[in-house]
């Protein structure tokens, strides 16, 4: 085999797989700081790089192969120690990042080699032509990555993903590389030119289809949970309806009992007859609605969690103006105070002092805007990443689409949702204008 033209430098090798691991973990929120990443990433580069030019006169066949295995172990271990993901997320980007790598490389070495043949290149030359490919590829890849790879996206990664994406990315490096060690195939080249197209356009390939795997299954994620935010939405009205019902039968039952009252003054038994008083008089208190805020569907709902949050040993607290909500849909209040409530009631409830059990609502106006406050005890650990909350319960896929519902109603209204931790307190904060 012609061998005049030599392969790609093992530093442009290293140089890329370094770019790949960067694109990653300037795409997803890292676990690391500052300081430590940069020493990190340095110690990498130049341990990718040194390893890869100390192992150059690596034999073509299996001890090749060897070294760009560990290579990529290493760009693994540097993606995992860095990046605040799972192992399997870490797993499906590497082999992203190792493929976008392969095709940078073998890219810009064949334009390397074509200009040298046609025009011949000085040192500077081919430092530009290296500092333009490897920013147009990486650079455009880390735009389309950036779009796609939420930290709610990486969270729903599983096993069967990250090993189609490995598999895709192995099955690439083995072909567009088969001429490297094995010249008597039917996808070898003869050539060294040809061997360099023939890598170059099944890196361009496999990426391809890397991305259409991505794209596909982040359309099949959001079409999930925008079913299941709907389903949210409507079994939030769905409740909001239940209570209403049952707060028309309690009025009934309030004014049966102010009858049965009237009749039960006329036993003889005075013991008896004050104590059955005093116990439906009891009754009366327990289920009458304790909040009149100026808005019957907040009322309704806020009875409703008040007698659950009652048998939870959970006290909830309220300051509220309800005639600021008129302007909104019933479900989008439904919605915004059902899921909210829940979610605090979720978090409390794990408290073991009944005492810290503690829930405040608010609902005022604001320089212009509706504010919403929810605040309550930590009771359960917050995890988020890049701003957005993270469920903590085990069946990932079934559930967090109550924040999603929060966020989408009150984004039709051009509102915005916030939270924070302070002095052990969850507070989650809604602005809605209330001009708009």
């Amino acid at each position: 085999m012609d061998r005049l033209i030599p392969d790609i430098p093992r530093f442009y090798t290293g140089l890329a797989e370094w770019l790949g691991c960067m694109m990653i973990l300037f795409t997803v929120p890292r676990r690391v700081s500052r300081t430590a990443f940069a020493a990190l990433s340095s110690a990498v580069l130049a341990v990718l790089c040194g390893f890869l030019i100390l192992t150059v006169d690596a034999p073509p066949g299996l001890a090749w192969i060897a070294c760009m295995a560990a290579a990529v172990l290493i760009m693994f271990g540097f993606i995992t120690g860095c990046a605040d993901m799972t192992v399997v997320a870490s797993v499906y980007c590497t082999s992203g990042a190792f493929l976008c790598a392969e095709f940078a490389a073998a890219l810009e070495w064949q334009l390397h080699t074509w200009f040298s043949y046609i025009t011949g290149l000085n040192p500077a030359g081919s430092v530009i032509i290296l500092a333009c490919i490897y920013a147009a590829v990486f650079l455009t890849v880390f735009r389309i990555l950036r779009s796609q790879l939420s930290a709610e996206y990486m969270s729903r990664i599983t096993w069967k993903e990250a090993v189609s994406f490995l598999l895709i990315a192995l099955i690439t490096f083995i072909f567009s590389n088969v001429s490297f060690f094995l010249n008597n195939t039917p996808f070898s080249g003869q050539v060294m030119v040809d061997i360099f197209t023939i890598r170059t356009l099944v890196d361009l390939g496999g990426l391809a289809i890397l991305f259409s795997f991505q794209s596909r299954l982040s359309e099949l994620i959001t079409q999930e949970e925008l079913a299941s935010v709907r389903h949210v939405l409507s079994s939030q009205y769905e409740q909001y309806r239940n209570y209403q019902e049952s707060e028309e039968m309690l009025h009934m039952m309030q004014h049966d009992l102010k009858h049965q009252i009237e009749g039960l003054r006329a036993l003889d038994d005075k013991a008896q007859r004050e104590e059955w008083i005093d116990h439906m008089s009891d009754v009366l208190e327990e289920w009458r609605l304790p909040h009149r805020t100026g808005n019957a569907v907040f009322d309704t709902i806020l009875a409703a969690k008040l007698r659950k949050a009652r048998t939870l040993g959970i006290r909830i607290t309220c300051v509220a103006d309800g005639s600021l909500l008129d302007k909104l849909h019933v479900a989008d209040i439904c919605t915004i105070f059902g899921n909210a409530i829940d979610n605090a009631m979720e978090s409390v409830v794990q408290i073991e002092d009944e005492e810290k059990r503690l829930i405040h609502i608010s609902v005022t106006s604001r320089n212009g805007f509706i504010f919403i406050g929810v605040e309550n005890i930590l009771g359960t650990e917050i995890r988020e990443a890049s701003g957005t909350l993270l469920t903590t319960k085990a069946d990932k896929a079934s559930h967090g689409y109550g924040m999603k519902g929060i966020r989408y109603a009150v984004e039709k209204y051009g509102g915005n949702v916030s939270h924070k931790v302070e002095n052990g307190w969850f507070m989650l904060n809604i602005l809605i204008p209330m001009t708009r």
